[in-house]
C-alpha cells in the first residue's frame, strides 16, 4: 500500500510494525516487507526524520505509523507508543484529553483542522504546549487510508503569549489604579481650592484699596494655574468615563476663532510673541464645545513651547473637511517623539517638570477629544523650527449657517437675589463658610447646612422654601447631592431648582453624576461661572 501525494508520488510504504491493526499495515521505523524504491525511501527518511511528531491513524483511530520525534516531545518511544490503548490520550494531559478525542473523531469522520492546542504530560511528568493538526490520506485511487497528524512543540510560543498577556493585564491593573489616584488625589484638593476661590470672591467685594487688589489678583492667578491643571486631570477622567457626549451642529468656525484669539491675546503679548488668527467664513458640522477644547489645549500648547517668533491659527478646505492649523516658531519635536506626545503626562523638553509647562495632558485630552469627535489630527515638525498641527472638521452641509448667539447671562430683576433663598448642602465646613459668605455678598438670603436632615431641619425651623438647592456630590453617609436635594424635594412637596457641585474625577462617579438630571459643575469653580449657574436656575423658576 502506498500514500498518494498531491503530484502522484508515493512517499511512504506501508509496513507492519508487530502489532495487529485493522485497515493498512502498520509501519514504524525500519520493516519494509513491500519493496521501496530510492525516492520512497527519501520521503520514508523525511517522514522518519521531521521535527515535528507525525503519526498516520487508521479509519478506527489506531496508529499504523508513528515517527521518531514523538521521543522527543513526550518521552515515550515509538514501540511503546504503538502499544498503548487509546493512542494518543495517555500522552495528553488530563484536561485536554476530551479536546483530542474530539479531533480523533473528526479525523475519523474524514474533518481536516489545523492548529488546535493542549498540553503533553511527557513521560517525566512535565507538561509541554503543542498544536495539532490533521488531513485525510489518499490512495492512488482516491481511497480513504485514515489521517495524519501533525503535533508542533509551541511552549515558547505559549510562554510568549502568557508573558504578553500577563504584562497587558499588569498595564490595565496600573492603569486603573492611576485613575483612582488621580481621582481621589484630584478630590481631595479641589475642596481646599472650592473655599478659596469663593473667598477671594468675598474678599473682592470689599476691598478698595489698590495694593490690597494686586495682591488678591495674584492669589486669584495662582488658583487660577491649580484650576487649570485639575481641569486637565479631570478632562482625562470624563474621557475615561466616557461622560463626554457630542453634541453636532452647525455653527461659524469664525465664532470659534474669534474666542480663541480673545482668550489668548493677552498671554501672547506676556511673551511677546505674535498670535494672529485668520478668521474663515466657513461653517462646520461639529460640537463646538468640545472642538474648542482642541484648539485651546494646541493653542496653549504652541505659546508654552514658543519663545520666539509667532503662532498662527488657520484655516483651509480639505475636500469635505475643513483643516483647522495651529502653527508655531518653537522648538519642535523630533519624528520618533510625535507619537508619544499624545501620551497621559509625556513632554518635550520638561525633565525638571515645571508645572509652569503643564501637566503633559494636554495633547493626550486633543487626542481622545478628537478619536471621540472622529475629527483627525495630523502633525508636521521640525527641531527647532516650530510645529503644525492641523484638525480635520467635516463642513457643513448648507453653504451658511446661522452663526449661534454668544451666550448672555440672564436678568434678573435686581429684588431678585434679594427675595431669593439659597438652601447650600455640604459636608466640608470651609465651603460651607465659603458659600455663606460669598452668596450673602451677592445679595442672596443663605442657609447652610452639612446633610439633608439637617438642612430639612433649618427650613422646618424657619418655615421657608429656597429658591434654589447647592449641593455637594459626595456627601456624607453614602447620600449624593442628587439624593439629597430628592430628599428636600418629596418632604416640602415642592420641585426645587437644584445644582451639583463635585470634586470627582473618578469615572463611575463622573457618570452617576452626569446622569442625576441636575446641571453639573465641577470644583474647583470660578465665582462668576457659580453665579451665572444660580441665576439661571432663578430664571428659570
Amino acid at each position: 500500500m502506498r500514500l498518494l501525494r498531491s503530484n502522484g508520488d508515493t512517499p511512504l510504504a506501508a509496513a507492519s510494525a508487530g502489532k495487529p491493526q485493522s485497515g493498512p499495515a502498520g509501519a514504524a521505523g525500519a520493516s519494509h516487507p513491500v519493496p521501496l524504491s530510492e525516492t520512497d525511501r527519501l520521503f520514508e527518511a523525511i517522514a522518519n526524520y521531521t521535527y515535528d511528531w507525525e503519526s498516520w491513524l487508521g479509519h478506527d483511530g489506531q496508529p499504523l505509523w508513528i515517527n521518531p520525534a514523538v521521543e522527543r516531545m513526550t518521552g515515550y518511544r515509538v514501540a511503546e507508543c504503538l502499544a498503548m490503548q487509546d493512542y494518543p490520550l495517555p500522552l495528553v494531559h488530563e484536561e485536554d484529553r476530551a479536546l483530542i478525542a474530539t479531533v480523533i473523531d473528526r479525523g475519523e469522520r474524514g474533518e481536516s483542522g489545523n492548529d488546535v492546542a493542549f498540553r503533553i504530560r511527557r513521560k517525566d511528568g512535565k507538561l509541554v504546549w503543542a498544536a495539532v493538526s490533521w488531513q485525510t490520506l489518499f490512495d492512488r485511487a482516491g481511497h480513504s487510508l485514515g489521517f495524519r497528524t501533525s503535533v508542533r512543540d509551541i511552549t515558547e510560543r505559549k510562554l510568549s503569549e502568557d508573558a504578553l498577556r500577563d504584562a497587558h493585564a499588569e498595564a490595565e491593573r496600573a492603569n486603573r489604579a492611576k485613575s483612582r489616584f488621580l481621582a481621589a488625589a484630584s478630590h481631595d484638593l479641589r475642596q481646599p481650592l472650592q473655599a478659596a476661590h469663593l473667598f477671594a470672591a468675598a474678599l473682592r467685594i470689599g476691598l478698595h484699596e489698590r495694593g490690597d487688589l494686586d495682591l488678591l489678583g495674584s492669589i486669584e492667578d495662582a488658583l487660577k494655574a491649580a484650576n487649570e491643571l485639575l481641569d486637565a486631570l479631570l478632562d482625562v477622567s470624563r474621557l475615561d468615563a466616557g461622560v463626554l457626549a457630542p453634541k453636532f451642529r452647525e455653527f461659524a468656525v469664525a465664532d470659534l476663532l474669534d474666542q480663541v484669539e480673545t482668550e489668548f491675546s493677552e498671554a501672547a503679548r506676556e511673551k511677546r510673541l505674535a498670535l494672529r488668527v485668520l478668521l474663515s467664513s466657513a461653517t462646520i458640522h461639529t460640537d463646538p464645545t468640545l472642538l474648542g477644547r482642541i484648539l485651546r489645549n494646541l493653542v496653549s500648547n504652541a505659546l508654552r513651547y514658543t519663545e520666539r517668533g509667532k503662532v498662527l491659527v488657520g484655516c483651509r478646505r480639505a475636500g469635505d473637511r475643513l483643516a483647522i492649523e495651529v502653527l508655531d516658531t518653537g522648538i519642535g519635536i523630533a519624528p520618533d517623539k510625535i507619537e508619544r506626545i499624545f501620551e497621559e503626562f509625556y513632554q518635550i523638553g520638561n525633565p525638571e517638570r515645571d508645572r509652569t509647562r503643564g501637566l503633559g495632558l494636554g495633547l493626550a485630552i486633543v487626542a481622545g477629544v478628537a478619536k471621540l469627535l472622529d475629527h483627525p489630527i495630523e502633525v508636521r515638525s521640525e527641531p527647532g523650527r516650530g510645529s503644525v498641527f492641523r484638525v480635520l472638521v467635516p463642513l457643513a452641509q448648507s453653504l451658511a449657517a446661522t452663526a449661534a448667539p454668544a451666550p448672555t447671562r440672564p436678568i434678573l430683576p435686581a429684588s431678585a437675589a434679594a427675595g431669593a433663598l439659597l438652601l447650600a448642602i455640604d459636608d466640608d465646613p470651609d465651603q460651607l463658610k465659603a458659600m455663606n459668605a460669598l452668596f450673602g455678598r451677592w445679595g442672596y438670603q443663605v442657609l447652610v447646612a452639612d446633610s439633608a436632615p439637617a438642612a430639612l431641619a433649618k427650613l422646618t425651623e424657619t418655615g421657608r422654601t429656597p429658591s434654589a438647592i447647592i449641593a455637594d456630590y459626595r456627601l456624607r453617609d453614602g447620600l449624593t447631592g442628587a439624593g439629597a436635594i430628592g430628599y428636600i424635594r418629596e418632604k416640602l412637596g415642592q420641585k426645587v431648582p437644584g445644582l451639583i457641585l463635585t470634586g470627582d474625577t473618578e469615572p463611575a462617579r463622573l457618570a452617576e453624576a452626569s446622569a442625576s438630571g441636575f446641571e453639573l459643575l465641577h470644583k474647583p469653580i470660578e465665582p462668576h461661572r457659580l453665579q451665572d449657574a444660580i441665576e439661571r436656575l432663578l430664571s428659570n423658576r
